[in-house]
């Protein structure tokens, strides 16, 4: 059971919810490697992961961390496939994502050791059916084609530079 606090500047309302974790499922993806992002939804290389409700009508919160380098991170977007729609969005159009990768150096460009980190978190809350199992992805579109190293930069590992590791994690909240 679950306290939720909110309120305003008039008070305190305190509301309790029967909501709970039911299953936490992960996928540590450590391998180093590139592809290619273009102009439509990309699936991310290691980063889809299935999970088999426990429960009927629960919501999903879906946790990603990327860590890569991408060749044009100002011009990438970020979302979440449920099967092979994407979630919480209201399109399907280019620009139109979840989140964008955080740069690590401040200006200009540099290939060769400035990695780039991906945090996401999203809550789908489309329900499910006992048993049936749900895959979510990790999925990049962006203005054109373009590389994205994942978990290594550009030039790792001959020079050894920055490395990483991903993950991503799928928390089942029962209804």
């Amino acid at each position: 059971m679950a306290t939720i606090i909110s309120g305003d500047s008039g008070g305190t309302a305190v509301t309790t919810a029967t909501q709970k974790v039911l299953q936490v499922v992960n996928l540590v993806y450590s391998t180093q490697g590139s592809m290619t992002v273009g102009t439509s939804d990309t699936n991310i290389t290691g980063m889809n992961l299935s999970i088999t409700p426990l429960g009927a009508g629960s919501k999903f919160r879906i946790d990603v961390r990327l860590f890569g380098e991408a060749a044009a991170p100002w011009s990438t977007v970020f979302n979440i496939h449920r099967g092979s729609t994407r979630i919480n969005t209201t399109g399907n159009e280019l620009y139109h994502g979840l989140s964008m990768m955080t740069q690590t150096y401040g200006s200009g460009s540099n290939n060769g050791s400035t990695p780039e980190i991906l945090h996401l978190a999203t809550i789908d809350s489309t329900g499910s059916s006992v048993g049936t199992a749900i895959t979510y992805t990790l999925v990049a579109s962006a203005d054109s084609s373009y590389a994205l190293y994942i978990n290594r930069c550009y030039t790792a590992p001959a020079n050894v530079y920055e490395s990483g590791i991903s993950e991503i994690i799928i928390t089942e909240i029962g209804a």
